[in-house]
């Protein structure tokens, strides 16, 4: 059985950008991690490690249940490029020289993950990434340097199936082909006299 969680899809986006790195593809990444409020830090030391990729699990949608144990269940994950430049605002998203800009950055980025179900790292049961909105997160000049942070969503859907579902069903089967009839005789003193066990014929 398919057992998908949240953090295995996450790994998953991951595994399949870390391999561009490890294949030697994209060799201008420096960092691909899991986004942990990193842009809460007000001194920016996260900036040292651009240009750097961050996936986070952003939510998901409403839930379809399509059988007594089955659910579709729609979420949305984001990919996060961020890159810098010494130079100007327009070259960390353009690139200049040896230093790749956001725009590029995310090109690669859609490109490699846009129709992914992630199979090829090992992940089973997810739907194909479809891709989503767009947005800036950073773009401004700080500590004489110019950032720049792009957001990418991605859609995909997988099924949960409730386990436990499936042995209340066997439980519940189990009882009603099988009836167990106690007999009381007359005049009846509260205790059984004798009970069978009849089992029930299936149509």
């Amino acid at each position: 059985m398919v057992d998908l969680d949240l953090s295995i899809v996450e790994q998953g986006i991951k595994d399949v950008l870390a391999r561009q790195v490890q294949q030697k593809i994209w060799t201008w990444i420096r960092e691909i991690k899991t986004y942990g409020g990193e842009f809460d830090d007000e001194a920016l030391t996260w900036v040292d490690t651009f240009p750097a990729i961050w996936v986070t699990f952003q939510g998901s949608g409403t839930p379809k249940k399509t059988s007594h144990n089955k659910t579709v269940y729609p979420v949305t994950f984001v990919v996060l490029v961020g890159a810098r430049s010494m130079r100007n605002e327009e070259a960390q998203r353009h690139g200049a020289g040896s230093d790749i800009g956001t725009f590029l950055m995310l090109k690669h980025v859609q490109n490699l993950l846009i129709g992914s179900d992630l199979s090829s790292v090992g992940v089973v049961g997810l739907d194909p990434l479809e891709l989503g909105r767009t947005k800036t997160i950073f773009n401004t000049k700080t500590r004489n340097q110019s950032i720049s942070v792009l957001s990418q969503e991605f859609t995909t859907q997988y099924t949960i199936t409730a386990s436990d579902r499936d042995r209340e069903e066997e439980a519940t089967d189990a009882y009603i082909h099988r009836i167990n009839v106690d007999y009381h005789f007359m005049p009846d003193d509260g205790i059984k006299d004798e009970s069978d066990l009849i089992e029930l014929q299936e149509n």
